[in-house]
């Protein structure tokens, strides 16, 4: 059980008898167990790898049918929804937060659960002493009526009361409309593109440098023979949408376990007429075969640097892709890739590189 379970299993209160909402970064699947007394349990999941964790092994899952909503499970007083907005049948009487790490995301939440619950209901929020608590009390106490409720643990929990001033402070919670998507413009090469811009998305408002670096690339590849492609991690959707345009008869693929990532994805094919294919998956998980793995992927979560989910990527990538294909991926110059690189693929290296970032590939076999 994390440290922020253990602080709010000290407070049956918040649970008992109401129709929660719980939503935002869980640190562990203890949300149903805390939730056990709740008259009813609507979690919504914005990460894929967790609302796969808060699954029973062997569970029915549906597709969301709602806008915003992409996976469903249902089970008595309990629904789990991944996707980029809660939608519950219900008004909720009371809402949960787990603070994420990224501020902009943090108030999407809040502004949520304001618009969400009736007035004179509460929000409790949790974070990590470690996450921006006092900024979150900073932003609580802008909104509306607030106090810290207890800390200990290394935690902090805050209760936000909703009530019409909050509301109107918070905000209605839109990530970008969807028929008139706010986005930024970034040239690559000749290629010009129009990239949405949502909370918590990497390089929601700017093209980051490395994935222009790969981008800029491409082009000295032979890439007649590629007919799929893989976007692992996309983001806001620039790599997969970029490689549409130069490769119009490919086949793209962009997956990303983060839902608002999902959503920019779309909503930048869409700004550019790009027909691309957007789905969740944990990197390679659930994914086919393909003649090009393109990636530029995370290492940080948070401050901390995590190189495992990078590693794995590395490792599983030779048995996703054709007979001689690629694997292409921008790194920043000082990770260690190229020996794990050199045991996936019978061959790798480093493509191209300046003082900031490195190209690294590996090829597959092809068939005798």
């Amino acid at each position: 059980m994390s440290l922020k379970s253990e602080l709010l299993s000290q407070h049956p209160e918040i649970f008992e008898d109401q129709d929660l909402l719980a939503m935002g970064f869980f640190p562990d699947s203890e949300i149903t167990v805390l939730a056990r007394n709740a008259g009813s349990l609507f979690v919504w999941c914005t990460d894929y790898t967790q609302f796969r964790s808060l699954m029973p092994a062997d569970s029915e899952i549906s597709s969301g049918t709602v806008s915003g909503q992409e996976l469903i499970f249902q089970n008595g007083r309990e629904t789990i929804v991944f996707g980029s907005e809660p939608q519950p049948a219900a008004q909720p009487s009371r809402a949960l937060i787990f603070m994420s790490k990224n501020k902009k995301e943090n108030i999407f939440y809040i502004r949520t659960a304001c618009n969400l619950l009736p007035e004179g209901s509460e929000v409790f929020v949790i974070g990590g002493n470690d996450e921006g608590v006092r900024g979150m009390e900073t932003i609580l106490k802008n909104t509306g009526p607030s106090e810290k409720y207890d800390y200990g643990r290394k935690c902090t929990l805050f209760r936000l009361l909703v009530t019409e001033e909050s509301r109107n402070k918070a905000g209605v919670p839109t990530l970008s409309p969807a028929e008139s998507p706010e986005y930024y413009h970034t040239t690559i090469g000749n290629t010009d593109l129009k990239v949405a811009m949502i909370p918590g998305v990497f390089s929601m408002d700017r093209a980051d440098a490395g994935t222009i670096f790969l981008l800029e690339n491409l082009r000295d590849l032979n890439l007649s023979r590629v007919h799929s492609i893989l976007d692992a991690g996309t983001g806001s959707g620039i790599i997969a949408v970029f490689l549409k345009k130069l490769l119009p008869h490919a086949r793209v693929t962009a997956v990303d376990v983060c839902s608002f990532a999902l959503e920019a994805a779309r909503k930048t094919a869409l700004l550019n007429n790009a027909e691309i294919t957007v789905m969740p998956s944990d990197m390679l998980e659930n994914t086919a075969r393909y003649d090009l793995i393109i990636s530029n992927p995370p290492f940080h979560v948070g401050k901390r640097q995590v190189f495992g989910p990078v590693l794995n990527l590395i490792r599983d990538c030779p048995g996703h892709l054709m007979p001689g294909g690629t694997f292409l991926m921008v790194a920043n110059a000082f990770l260690p890739y190229e020996d794990h690189l050199s045991r996936a693929f019978c061959k790798s290296g480093i493509k191209n590189r300046n003082s900031q970032y490195k190209i690294l590939y590996g090829f597959t076999k092809t068939l005798s």
